[in-house]
């Protein structure tokens, strides 16, 4: 019932934010009402529209409209106003009547950016919260939700009650904006109270509903009783500012408290503070509270780097293990690149046969032909592009994986069970740079495990695993690798007791599992990937291969031992009865 409550709540608000939306959209796209007129909370106008009414009636940067404010000054679209106007000293009435024009292309541009980063945030926080349901997930969702408001605004031509319902609601949220950040620093990334933490939380949650009362309180004041009201503007963006600031901080300790695959994992979130510091400088400077002025690229770097919010919070949040994401990023790029020049080939083909052969019937052939040659060439292009890209570009990468292959081939040539124990421990962790490896060898038939061969396990006490173990038992159901986040714990034993290891391979001989190797992250935190794991299990089935052949060999000495010792037993029998003769 309450998955299906969240899930309603969320497909709700986004379905309104979609339809709410709409109208401000099409201004991109067709001419839109308005009179080209801004100010801020005390009349001062901060801005005019080229070739608008508000232009067209005179009005410049620095006038300033005479208290009170008239009822619509703050709505979107601007309606019909009229007011007094002071202007060098001197008050004269305008009349402002709106009519319909476009956006200029940057405005046309800037919108549509501005909305495809706020569908980024509520695409982004609705799947966290879905995925990871917790007070956490929820703070960071309603501060997604509540981007709408203090990035775009809200832009409704029609009724008038439903949009300043909408509005207030939408700064009340905005309000909290502030408050929701700081909840969801307190309790990244697992969602936990602990120390200091705990009470903050409690005055932070206390402070919830008086910050969603504070920039209603200035809307209400300034639209319906038209009282300037930029003063109560500047001390609610100082406080917020103040708030966002202890948020970043709260951010900032959490990562150097962090170790390891966490922090591995963690660091990307310093995009989060460093973003809200940005913020608090813009909308400081916005509001003339700081002694000097931006460059005007400022906001637009803002802006792009605000859209890897959401995309870090989910990378931290979400994901239960840390790959190296810098590798997944250089790759994508390289294939793109590939991706490109094929294509790019293909453009060029055909742009030269056209020009070459315009006027005859053989450019469709031509290009039919050549298409079909290309194509036949892609195959081998599959084949040969992973090898290519890993042996030039990530060239580091390539060499572990045929390190890794080599130590395969070579085991199968080992004469016991120690220098396979080796090969299995040491090779992996000394091509992929890995924190740690250790193998467990099945004592007996006895279905428990001890330690035999270790590297990085110098603080570790844990030496044996029992045939009742969670990781024993999804290795014995599943004969593949097991990735230890996956394992549901026993009490008697955790990742932390196992040298921190992320991944189990099993060792097969003739079916049984005789060994479990577990391997640590890289030492850089990021995860073993699965290119990686292909590498591994192929050197550990190798590995179980070398075991049986050394069961053979020992089998057959043992045979061998057997039979020499009952020729000699025989011998000596037929001397006794020789002598008893």
């Amino acid at each position: 019932m309450q998955t299906f409550a969240r899930v309603a709540i969320v497909a709700a608000i986004g379905v309104w934010m979609l339809v709410t939306a709409t109208p401000d959209v099409t201004r991109a796209f067709a001419p839109s009402s308005d009179v080209g007129l801004s100010v801020d909370f005390d009349g001062v106008v901060n801005a005019v529209d080229a070739g608008s009414p508000a232009a067209t009636a005179g009005i410049v940067p620095g006038d300033r409209i005479v208290a009170p404010l008239p009822h619509g000054l703050f709505r979107q679209p601007l309606p019909q106003l009229s007011f007094k106007l002071l202007h060098d000293g001197a008050a004269r009435s305008i009349r402002l009547i709106p009519r319909r024009y476009p956006l200029t292309r940057g405005k046309r541009l800037l919108l549509l950016a501005q909305y495809t980063s706020y569908m980024i945030f509520l695409i982004v926080g609705s799947l966290v919260l879905l995925l990871r349901p917790s007070a956490m997930t929820w703070a960071f969702y309603l501060y997604c939700v509540a981007r709408r408001y203090g990035d775009i605004g809200f832009y409704w031509p029609g009724s008038n009650e439903f949009f300043w319902a909408n509005v207030i609601l939408l700064v009340a949220l905005g309000g909290m904006s502030c408050i929701l950040v700081t909840i969801f620093a307190l309790r990244f990334p697992s969602n936990r109270l602990d120390a200091w933490r705990a009470p903050v939380n409690r005055i932070a949650t206390f402070l919830l509903i008086p910050f969603a009362a504070l920039w209603p309180y200035a809307l209400i004041r300034m639209n319906f009783f038209g009282q300037p009201s930029q003063w109560l503007a500047d001390l609610f963006v100082r406080v917020d500012s103040i708030v966002y600031l202890g948020a970043a901080a709260i951010f900032v300790v959490t990562l150097l408290r962090s170790h390891g695959e966490e922090r591995q994992r963690l660091q990307w979130i310093l995009v989060f503070p460093a973003v809200l510091a940005l913020r608090v400088i813009a909308i400081n400077q916005g509001n003339g509270l700081l002694p000097y002025s931006l460059p005007v690229w400022f906001p637009r770097l803002l802006e792009v780097l605000g859209v890897f919010v959401p995309l870090t919070v989910a990378y931290a949040i979400v994901r239960r293990r840390v790959f190296d994401i810098q590798f997944a990023i250089s790759r994508a790029l390289v294939y793109a690149a590939i991706t490109t020049m094929v294509a790019g080939a293909f453009l060029l083909l055909d742009w030269f046969m056209s020009k070459q052969f315009a006027q005859t019937r053989f450019t469709l052939t031509a290009e039919i032909v050549l298409a079909l040659a290309i194509g036949s060439c892609l195959n081998m292009l599959h084949r040969n592009v992973d090898r290519f890209v890993d042996s030039t570009l990530f060239r580091q990468r390539h060499m572990a994986q045929e390190r890794l292959a080599k130590a395969a081939a070579a085991v199968l040539r080992a004469e016991s069970h120690e220098v396979v124990d080796r090969f299995l421990v040491h090779e992996p962790v000394r091509a992929l740079d890995l924190t740690s490896a250790a193998i467990f060898h099945q004592v007996g038939g006895t279905g428990h495990f001890e330690r035999e061969v270790a590297a990085g396990w110098d603080h570790v006490e844990t030496r044996e695993l029992t045939s009742d173990d969670p990781l024993v038992l999804h290795l014995l159901a599943e004969d593949a690798s097991v990735r230890l986040a996956d394992v549901v714990w026993s009490s008697d034993a955790t990742p932390a007791q196992l040298g921190d290891a992320v991944m189990a391979m099993p060792v097969l001989l003739r079916d049984q599992l005789v060994a479990i190797v577990l391997y640590g992250p890289h030492r850089s935190g990021a995860d073993i990937d699965p290119d990686e794991v292909k590498s591994i299990a192929l050197l550990v089935e190798r590995a179980g291969a070398a075991y049986d052949h050394i069961e053979a060999r020992t089998l057959r000495a043992q045979v061998e031992s057997l039979m020499r010792e009952r020729d000699a037993k025989q011998h000596e029998i037929e001397l006794l009865r020789g002598s008893t003769a």
